[in-house]
């Protein structure tokens, strides 16, 4: 499978619901210049991002430049900029829904295994 487009504005749902709802619903606007914005709640927050590609799979690395320090869609606020990158594993699906997970686990025999989905990305023009 190809590696996603993720250059125009994506939503990201929370997998955790609430009243069979996301618990947390937010815009990702990747930049074609390596830039994005996360729309959280009152918060907004700049951060640079790419794709890297390993023998685990896809992984989307981001790293926060800037917030706003306001509530999240969670309530949470931003105190410090976190430092260094961040790194999500993606998994691509058929349907153009791509999920973000922790790091894959490995079976005996080596194959990646992926488990605790957080959440996931689908593009904004498809919400309805």
């Amino acid at each position: 499978m190809a590696d996603p487009v993720l250059e125009g504005a994506w939503i990201f749902t929370t997998e955790a619901r609430q009243n069979n709802r996301p618990i947390c619903t937010e815009t990702w606007d990747f930049g074609s210049d390596g830039r994005m914005e996360v729309s959280s709640g009152a918060e907004r927050v700049q951060k640079t991002w790419r794709l890297e590609r390993d023998l685990d799979g896809l992984w989307l690395v981001m790293t926060t430049l800037s917030t706003n320090h306001a509530p999240d869609c969670m309530g949470n606020v931003t105190a410090e900029i976190p430092k260094g990158e961040d790194r999500t594993y993606l998994v691509p699906l058929n349907s153009g829904r791509v999920l973000t997970c922790p790091p894959p686990g490995r079976t005996p025999n080596g194959a990646p295994v992926v488990s605790g989905c957080y959440g996931g990305l689908f593009p904004a023009d498809q919400a309805g």
